[in-house]
């Protein structure tokens, strides 16, 4: 009579498996999984056979080096790119913090040259969407990336800042990034005018990725440059094309040679919305304009608006359209928003930084898109007079609903039907301010249906 096969149930295949060959990848053991018994039970010589091959790609070497300057980018559905500085030339990742598996980081295509580095980044495919993995660069803490929510999908939290700066030159930057950090977002934009570097030194480049490391490595990092970023004679777009991997990034011809090709500006998807950046005026956004829509429908815009998995389109970039500070609305800009709304009803809210202050305005006065003016994110507010009115004009125009010079952070959180925002206050100080209020405070609130 044949005796019944000796068994383990899946706990115990998987410590077989670990201590023959490496703790396997949780895809791994998802396939694995799908052969044992239908009593939850596998052949024990199976499971010796599986522990000779490799189940896949994984590791339990804990990789040399360190690493500072870390941050990551949604590049698609299922993709991230994760930038970094150090030693440290490979990450691990995997659905808990035991990894399991790992990739190898190569050198940036674009070098930066705020420091000798050296500088690494990472893309990471395959993963699954809506979901959230472990990683750890180097010798480094384990930290987390959340691929983006299914298309269509709602309920995630964006945090929007401009105008930044490193902690080395403006006592702002880390209480706002603190703040950025306890709000937990799915992701950050930033609004250009990075660091300032091309005033206060290369060192700040180094310092704010290092300031922001208080969020970056947990929730990613969406840019756009400002002209702070290109516009000195000591520091130009190298030093942040080199730091990040976009999703779909485009190409400005008329941008900066010295940092020639790509990443002048980018777009992607992240559930229910679709973010599309804008570059600085090189060509008064003509490129830009004329990539969003066209008479076949196959603009970036028209895309978005046929995608019945988009219910927001939201366009975010360095320079206002509709501003009441120190920086004036540009009316070229002003009129492409406008005229997009009309044609791309899906279309808005637009978001940008420039003048250092915050300010709404009326969609009903602006050509049926909520400009919101956020470069609040440290660098020294901007004061158009010193005393009296601090602004281009006092009392505000009709279009122009709330307006302050004050420190703080722009909260998003996008829901199925609707866009809530909120200001929230940050530190005082950093030139006048025209408003009293505590650190964390909610100083605005809107929705967007």
């Amino acid at each position: 009579m044949r005796q019944p096969p000796k068994t383990l149930g899946f706990a115990s295949l998987l410590t077989l498996l670990a201590a023959l060959h490496g703790a396997p990848s949780a895809e791994a053991a998802v396939v694995l999984r799908g052969d044992v018994m239908g009593d939850g039970r596998v052949d024990i010589g199976d499971a010796l056979r599986l522990a000779q091959c490799d189940v896949g790609t994984t590791t339990t070497t804990i990789p040399s080096g360190n690493a500072d300057e870390i941050h990551w980018t949604v590049t698609g559905q299922t993709s991230v790119g994760v930038d970094w500085r150090g030693s440290a030339t490979a990450i691990r990742y995997g659905l808990t913090s035991a990894y399991g598996q790992s990739v190898t980081g190569q050198r940036p295509s674009i070098v930066p040259f705020s420091s000798s580095g050296p500088f690494w980044e990472a893309r990471i495919a395959g993963l699954q969407e809506n979901t959230v993995y472990h990683y750890s660069v180097g010798r480094g803490s384990d930290h987390t990336f959340r691929t983006p929510p299914p298309r269509g999908g709602a309920g995630f939290i964006v945090y929007a800042e401009g105008d930044i700066g490193s902690s080395s030159s403006y006592s702002a930057v880390a209480p706002i990034q603190a703040l950025i950090a306890a709000g937990r977002p799915n992701f950050v934009l930033a609004l250009g005018d990075l660091t300032y570097a091309n005033a206060n030194g290369l060192a700040d480049v180094d310092q704010h990725f290092n300031d922001v490391m208080l969020w970056s490595q947990d929730a990613a990092y969406e840019v756009v440059w400002g002209n702070h970023e290109w516009d000195g004679p000591s520091d130009d777009l190298r030093n942040y094309k080199g730091r990040f991997a976009f999703a779909n990034p485009q190409t400005d011809s008329a941008s900066p040679s010295i940092s020639c090709c790509g990443e002048d500006w980018h777009w992607f998807d992240y559930g229910n919305t679709r973010f599309i950046a804008y570059p600085e005026p090189w060509d008064d956004w003509g490129h830009w304009y004329s990539l969003m829509s066209n008479t076949s429908r196959t603009g970036i815009m028209d895309q978005a608006q046929a995608d019945p998995n988009i219910r927001f389109i939201v366009t975010f970039g360095h320079r206002p359209a509709w501003s009441t500070g120190v920086h004036p609305g540009d009316t070229i800009l002003a009129g492409y928003t406008s005229t997009l709304h009309a044609t791309h009803p899906k279309y808005v809210l637009n978001l940008n930084g420039h003048s250092h202050d915050y300010e709404r305005s009326s969609p009903l006065l602006t050509g049926g898109v909520t400009h919101v003016t956020a470069g609040t994110g440290g660098g020294e507010l901007e004061n158009v007079n010193s005393s009296g009115c601090l602004w281009q004009v006092c009392p505000p125009p009709a279009w122009s609903v709330k307006r302050y010079m004050h420190f703080g952070v722009l909260k998003l959180v996008f829901g199925s039907t609707s866009i809530s925002g909120q200001f929230i206050c940050g530190p005082a100080g950093g030139g006048t301010n025209d408003i009293t209020c505590s650190s964390g405070t909610v100083m605005d609130s809107f929705t967007i249906q």
